[in-house]
């Protein structure tokens, strides 16, 4: 089976670029989240006796990108419920990646609230269970939603690619900034400052919108991850460059269930993205509507 998929997948691969250009596979919906700001999503319903599943993109990203779209594709395929939102970062309709270089007020606890609202919104279309998928920081946003929400409604969370909130160079250096940004915000100072971040060479934020990633620290991540280990399961490329020292092994220690492809990178693409969608679907199985 898993040969036939990925042969299919090869195929659907090689039609990408006709799909892209006609997402007819789903229909645009919309939730207006407050006066002023509405989030858009893509949703293809399933069968019923299958769990619906949402897929978060990456960091600035869109539900476009090609490793949200290709899993809701394959997902979809298999008979999946699948919705696919982009997150507002305070941005009405938004439909596109933001630049590093805007002026970034949204929180990563803003993302969460989000999630929490379009899992409501699923449930009022789909009765059975929900599962939640993430990729890279969108990971980090599915584990805040977890936190937030005494008795989250969704039978499991699976963490692509999962990383913690940091800048790059040495620890010091995130403790210096995460000191400087209490401050700040103590002494009522909003001004955006400019600080690399994540895959920004140079992003402009207000010091709440970075605080609220980088106090994601990995001792945080590891401590959230314990607290949910029964309903997480995170997926790893084992050639991912992009992670912190000692990251893998961390998530392994948490008791949560760790899956490594060999070989995948932070993206899973390549032949790889097959590998992906094969792990996703087996983490999918034996979830009913019980």
């Amino acid at each position: 089976m898993k040969l036939i998929r990925r042969h299919l997948g090869r195929l659907m691969l090689s039609l990408l670029p006709l799909c892209l250009s006609a997402p007819a596979w789903a229909e645009r919906v919309t939730l207006a989240l407050r006066p002023n700001l509405t989030a858009l999503a893509d949703f293809k319903p399933g069968q019923a006796d299958k769990p619906a599943v949402i897929i978060l993109h990456g960091f600035l990203q869109t539900h476009e990108s090609p490793i949200v779209f290709r899993l809701a594709t394959g997902l979809a395929g298999e008979g999946y419920s699948v919705l696919t939102p982009t997150l507002s970062l305070g941005v009405t309709h938004r439909s596109s990646s933001l630049a590093c270089e805007a002026i970034h007020s949204h929180t990563l606890s803003e993302g969460a609230a989000e999630i929490g609202r379009w899992v409501d919104w699923l449930l009022k279309r789909h009765k059975g269970p929900v599962v939640l998928v993430g990729h890279s920081l969108g990971s980090l946003t599915l584990l805040a939603y977890l936190e937030q929400s005494r008795l989250p409604p969704v039978r499991k969370a699976i963490g692509i690619s999962i990383m913690e909130g940091r800048i790059s160079g040495k620890s010091a250096n995130q403790e210096a900034l995460l000191l400087d940004l209490k401050k700040r915000l103590q002494a009522g100072q909003r001004s955006p400052i400019k600080q690399p971040f994540a895959f920004c060479a140079s992003m402009l934020a207000s010091p709440e919108s970075l605080l609220s990633y980088l106090e994601w620290t990995p001792k945080r991540v590891m401590a959230m991850s314990g607290k949910h280990r029964s309903n997480i399961v995170y997926i790893m490329g084992g050639n991912d460059d992009r992670l912190g020292e000692g990251w893998l092994s961390g998530l392994g220690k948490t008791g949560v269930k760790v899956r490594t492809i060999p070989g995948a990178n932070h993206f899973m693409d390549g032949e790889y993205e097959f590998d992906l969608l094969d792990s996703v679907i087996d983490e999918l199985k034996g979830l009913g509507d019980a």
